[in-house]
């Protein structure tokens, strides 16, 4: 084995579970926000260009997909935009027909890039499920960039073929309350949405596969059906049942998985592990989490690919020495696992008024995560 990998060989031998060189360093967004006017502030650019140069870069591509309508959706889907009053918002006022019946959403959505908002699910109850149900699908031929995407990215890392997620689709509809009322009160209408949804993303996979694509696949979702918003029995029916069958397409294929899921993912490694996933991200420790990285560890080995455990607010606000035991405490103890990746739970450049502290924590970040990745045991 060579001293020092690629980072594309690196990032592969943790999807694949064997030795690496060192634990890998990933800044979330790097390579995607390299150009400084794709920036939300110009005080991201030494950010960027740093970690262009330092990190273990993680790409995207992906072949044209809608859940929901398919290519049938070209005149199904309608939004308009409204004032607010506040120079700031727009609503966008959605409407999603079907032939049993309209639906209507409203997005909140900032001038100056903040966070948006959903003021109106466009699911409210079970007949309005029926009607996502109702809509006549088509899948999109399939035309995938992931060629293009891997001769751009080079050994710089790796390229994730990005998929929407079943039970993630139906809570983008729903929201969580309407969600949990639906788990409680038509949950059979639930698990056929869900399972209808599932369908339409094997195929999607069966055809990237068939196109001779064979790596990572990456999706975000099962967050929305953990503790506390969701019961552990939850992720077992709407999550597991479908991911697991989806990961075993992928893995019998020549690829390979990774999952982004928020939350107190601790409690349900094993069901990660069962499910197939081989790399699981943020992996966020409390409080916003559970995932205390060295009991981890010590439980599962190297039996996953483990992402993250540090928290984006910690780099917003923390004193640089504690941002600093913080990097020490989970680069030690992922180390031990031999499949850990050093992130941020969140991307970086994704608030539009960083602050100077916010900045230097961010060169800190990468500066001494990259010292102590390279460091010698």
């Amino acid at each position: 084995m060579k001293t020092e990998m690629t980072s594309r060989e690196r990032l592969m031998r943790i999807f694949k579970g064997e030795q690496t060189d060192r634990p890998a360093l990933k800044l979330w967004g790097a390579g995607k926000y390299s150009k400084g006017d794709r920036l939300l502030h110009p005080d991201y650019a030494p950010v960027a260009a740093k970690a262009s140069e330092i990190t273990d870069l993680f790409g995207g591509s992906g072949s044209a997909f809608d859940i929901y309508y398919g290519k049938n959706g070209a005149g199904m889907v309608s939004s308009e935009t409204r004032e607010t009053g506040q120079e700031a918002w727009r609503d966008n006022h959605i409407t999603y027909r079907t032939p049993e019946g309209e639906l209507h959403a409203i997005h909140r959505w900032s001038t100056v890039g903040e966070p948006g908002y959903v003021l109106e699910y466009a699911v409210k109850d079970a007949s309005d499920l029926k009607k996502l149900l109702s809509i006549p699908y088509e899948p999109f031929d399939f035309a995938d960039n992931h060629a293009a995407a891997e001769a751009a990215m080079g050994d710089r890392g790796v390229v994730c073929f990005g998929l929407d997620h079943a039970a993630y689709a139906v809570h983008r509809m729903t929201g969580s309350e309407t969600l949990a009322f639906l788990s409680a009160d038509d949950r059979g209408l639930l698990d056929e949405v869900i399972s209808a949804y599932s369908d339409r993303i094997i195929a999607h996979v069966e055809n990237a596969l068939r196109c001779g694509i064979r790596a990572p696949f990456a999706w975000v979702g099962p967050e929305l059906f953990i503790p506390p918003l969701m019961s552990p029995r939850d992720f077992d029916d709407f999550v597991l049942k479908y991911d697991r069958p989806l990961c075993d397409l992928i893995h019998n294929g020549g690829g390979y998985v990774w999952v982004h899921c928020h939350g107190k993912t601790g409690c349900l490694i094993d069901r990660f592990i069962d499910m197939g996933v081989d790399i699981l991200n943020p992996l966020e420790p409390p409080k916003n989490g559970d995932v205390i990285l060295r009991d981890v560890v010590k439980k599962f080995g190297n039996r996953i690919g483990l992402e993250g455990n540090i928290e984006i607010q910690d780099i917003l606000l923390a004193p640089r020495d504690e941002l600093g035991a913080l990097i020490d405490e989970c680069v030690d103890a992922g180390r031990e696992s031999g499949r850990f990746i050093l992130c941020p739970s969140a991307g970086y450049a994704e608030y539009p008024r960083p602050t100077a502290h916010y900045i230097d924590n961010l060169m800190f970040y990468l500066n001494y995560g990259y010292e102590k990745v390279t460091a010698k045991n």
